[in-house]
């Protein structure tokens, strides 16, 4: 990490999102479309995208985020965090690689183990990537963990020792160490932990010692700006390249330095390329309490035009993995919830929806595919992905006009359909998609990131309707409906964690099923203080909006099992009362 302190990004390096809008968020929830309208292949429209599966890149490695690293940076994640970042359900996020460091003390090795072992029993296909900072100091050439420092040739031999001492350990804590760096960022020397290489020594130590590391595959490169001369030389030759299995780098000044694109030599030695840290956070300025509010403008204008766009840009070079700094942090995916910065720890940002758009949906194992655009979208940045027996489209519009109707060509029939979107109103949201043969047709909002989940296959004969896209706020209330099995009086518990600012908040609720047989439908039943009027909501269809509100399954979570939980949740105005609801009931039934 390019660091003058861990936090602080120099402003040689911060960028502006262009434009001004403004943000109406919400905790997240990607929920799935039940139901899509079948229109007759007659009635086939001109398409405004055009998927060519035949056409293919780059296999996926995934998206992901790290740890604490330094000092100071905060506790390990806790489990409920970890599982946030890493699950695929409700409300959490995706992530699909974790990157980690390797201490030069080894008695610190087990810091982050657990978070580790959970996000690999938890999340799917999560690879772990360990990035060392420094070696042990008494291997350098200043005898400083700081400061950079050269290896010493004599320790090269040791410093293998390391590396696979600690892959081995966490092998023996139950965590396999996908990846292994062989030096984070070799060409920035500062007063925290780092050392200094050339290409040509990284070549050296991996052709000599490369296969002393064991049990993973090494990278080499993760430069400051993704600079070649770092994995060219190991590229080059072929002893040292057949010890690696990866090639890395960082995103600082990379895209003015030309280095955000294609790496052919890479590429023809069939070596991955990954995008292993950028950190992004001016929109603050000189620091100021915005992070936490869903609404703010800056901190939207700089997720899209920034850190999104530079997402599909990495995409686009066929690189086949984004990895985020912190994944908890006030500017990150979930908040770290210091109270100068305003976020609730554990809660999810709207960072982090935006960065779900990619990370939920297209997964390891999936293969960038071919795509052209009409004229009329045209203004749209879309990448498509192709595997699982899925097509999916991630549409980035950075443009401030919507593009309604666009009609997405697949050569293969779309058995089913989900669109989600997050933009300026929405976080993370279903809408409505219509499928017709090899074509869906969505609406695409202005300030928007979205993805099209397309499921190959035959549709159904029988023509059906897609439900009002969630969430759903109606002006009236709507019957309930009975619930197949109902728990146990008492037989459910409530928790609340509200996020208020100073004339709105969000509020996530978590359902929990204490009883012993499921909930097969549910209805939960509270009581809003006065003054407040929801304006939104996710996981559940809420009626009416003020008072004695009832939230409804949805179709994607009509089921809680014995000693499971769901959550769910809205966004609300108030007067000055932001006190969390009252009289939960779920089903009738009064939860503790």
């Amino acid at each position: 990490m390019r660091l003058a302190q861990p936090d602080n990004v120099p402003p040689s390096r911060r960028r502006h999102g262009a434009g001004a809008i403004t943000v109406l968020a919400a905790a997240t929830s990607l929920v799935t479309v039940a139901g899509i309208l079948t229109a007759p292949p007659s009635l086939a429209a001109t398409p405004d995208i055009t998927v060519n599966t035949a056409s293919s890149f780059q296999t996926i490695d995934g998206f992901g985020a790290a740890t604490p690293i330094f000092g100071g940076s905060g506790d390990p994640w806790t489990t409920s965090e970890t599982q946030t970042l890493v699950g695929t359900g409700p409300g959490q996020l995706g992530l699909s690689i974790v990157r980690t460091v390797v201490s030069p003390v080894s008695s610190e090795w087990g810091l982050y183990a657990s978070s580790l072992q959970t996000a690999k029993s938890y999340g799917s296909d999560v690879k772990i990537l360990a990035s060392p900072w420094t070696a042990p100091a008494h291997f350098k050439t200043n005898n400083s963990r700081i400061n950079g420092g050269k290896l010493r040739t004599d320790y090269y031999d040791d410093y293998a020792e390391h590396l696979n001492s600690y892959v081995q350990f966490m092998k023996s804590r139950g965590v396999t160490i996908d990846v292994t760096s062989v030096q984070n960022e070799p060409d920035w020397h500062p007063d925290y932990d780092s050392m200094d290489w050339t290409g040509t020594e990284m070549r050296n130590f991996v052709r000599d010692h490369g296969a002393r590391v064991r049990d993973t595959q090494l990278m080499v490169g993760e430069s400051l700006r993704f600079a070649r001369q770092y994995s060219d030389p190991t590229l080059q030759d072929a002893t040292a390249r057949n010890n690696i299995g990866y090639v890395g780098g960082h995103l600082y000044d990379a895209e003015n330095s030309g280095n955000l694109s294609p790496y052919p030599l890479a590429a023809q030695y069939g070596k991955n390329q990954w995008m292993t840290e950028w950190n992004l956070h001016a929109a603050d300025g000189s620091g100021s309490n915005i992070w936490g509010d869903p609404g703010n403008t800056a901190v939207w204008n700089e997720t899209l035009d920034d850190i999104m766009r530079t997402v599909h840009r990495s995409m686009e070079a066929n690189w086949s993995a984004y990895i985020w700094w912190y994944g908890r942090r006030f500017y990150s995916f979930i908040g770290d919830g210091e109270a100068q910065w305003g976020t609730t720890k554990g809660a999810v940002l709207k960072r982090g929806q935006a960065f779900a758009q990619y990370a939920k949906y297209v997964r390891p194992g999936d293969r960038r595919v071919g795509v052209s655009k009409s004229s009329r979208a045209s203004g749209l940045e879309v990448t498509a992905y192709r595997g699982r027996g899925k097509v999916v489209l991630v549409l980035l519009n950075r443009s401030n006009n919507a593009v309604n109707d666009a009609v997405v060509q697949v050569p293969q029939n779309i058995s089913s359909a989900e669109y989600i979107v997050t933009s300026r109103t929405s976080g993370a949201q279903s809408q409505a998609v219509n499928v017709s043969g090899g074509q869906a047709t969505v609406n695409v909002p202005a300030r928007s990131i979205s993805t099209i989940v397309l499921t190959e296959g035959s549709a159904s004969p029988t023509p059906t309707v897609t439900p009002t896209p969630t969430p759903t706020v109606s002006p009236t209330p709507t019957p309930t409906p009975s619930p197949t099995t109902e728990p146990p009086t008492g037989a459910c518990r409530v928790t609340n964690a509200v996020n208020a600012w100073n004339n709105g908040l969000v509020d996530n609720i978590t359902i929990t099923n204490t009883g012993t047989s499921a909930v097969n439908g549910w209805s939960l039943r509270f009581t809003l203080a006065p003054g407040q009027t929801i304006t939104s909501g996710w996981g559940a269809t809420y009626s009416p909006t003020s008072g004695q509100v009832t939230a409804t399954n949805v179709s994607y979570n009509p089921s809680i099992p014995p000693g499971a939980s769901i959550t769910i949740g809205f966004q609300a105005t108030h007067g000055g009362n932001d006190a969390p609801p009252t009289g939960f009931t779920l089903n009738g039934a009064a939860c503790s």
